[in-house]
């Protein structure tokens, strides 16, 4: 019989121990069968040092999917490609272009690739990188969303996100993907930061796969500071896709994670670094 499916969040602003590392970065590392992926790298080496006390096997880590190019994301690819030799790396050519933030109480900050991660990527950019422009299948049942369709105006990327110095030109963060992987019960979709919008991405996963079941969604919501009337949006939604259970973590917001708990009841379920999923392969 085969093995069930492992999912682990690596690294996240929560923990379930003090031992565990804790920054406002996600990775997460799936070990699918024979596959095992690193989705994400955090802003840091935090996902290394989690993953040895957690004694997970990055050196078997064939895949490192960047979810998109915020280095709270990317901090920690040098690092992962250091330790996994023969991985290779998933993501959109705009994740590695110009990245700031502006908030009213702060000055611009740049938030893309790192200069760690840059040095790290450039010399296996034409071995190792695989540029994610449309969907992609890494193995049958697992796949990489690549560009995912604005079709409902409701969930307009939010956030103070550009691509200059100057704050003029907003970034639609075209780089912004998910993976997804098929069970006998259903597509489990993991999230980066969904700036796409969390249903945006659940209806592409549907359309690219064939599967109208869901059976989890996990990671970042990007619904921190969502106005209501796109929280409403959000909540009906995934009342309206039947999503049986919905793991929000990072940039989720606690308001908003309280109105999911508040609409869907238990759906909704802590998940903390160090905390892991365990899955039912596909039946082949």
């Amino acid at each position: 019989m085969q093995n069930p499916y492992r999912i682990t969040l690596l690294v996240d602003h929560q923990a379930v121990s003090p031992n565990l590392a804790t920054e406002h970065g996600l990775s997460l590392l799936l070990e699918l069968g024979e596959r095992v992926i690193l989705f994400d790298t955090g802003a840091s080496d935090a996902f290394l040092r989690n993953a040895e006390w957690l004694g997970l096997p990055l050196e078997r880590v064939g895949h490192v999917i960047l979810s998109h190019g915020h280095r709270d994301h990317t901090g920690g690819l040098g690092v992962a490609l250091e330790r996994s030799p023969r991985a290779q790396v998933y993501l959109h050519p705009r994740a590695l272009g110009p990245k700031y933030s502006r908030h009213p109480d702060h000055p611009v900050r740049e938030i893309g690739f790192p200069k760690a991660s840059w040095s790290a990527v450039c010399p296996v950019m034409h071995s190792r990188v695989n540029w994610t422009t449309a969907p992609m299948r890494l193995a049958s049942g697992i796949g990489i969303t690549g560009p995912i369709p604005r079709r409902h105006p409701e969930e307009a990327v939010s956030g103070p996100f550009f691509l200059d110095a100057e704050s003029r030109e907003p970034d639609p963060l075209e780089d912004d993907q998910a993976l997804w992987i098929q069970t006998s019960k259903g597509l489990v979709v993991v999230l980066g930061c969904a700036h796409a919008g969390v249903v945006n991405t659940l209806e592409h996963v549907q359309r690219i796969t064939g599967e109208s079941r869901f059976l989890a969604v996990l990671g970042g919501l990007h619904l921190l500071g969502a106005r209501p009337e796109r929280l409403q949006f959000t909540l009906e939604a995934l009342q309206r896709l039947a999503v049986p259970t919905i793991y929000p973590c990072h940039c989720s917001g606690q308001e908003a994670v309280a109105a999911l708990r508040a609409h869907l009841g238990s759906r909704v379920r802590p998940f903390s670094a160090g905390e892991q999923l365990f899955l039912e392969p596909t039946n082949r």
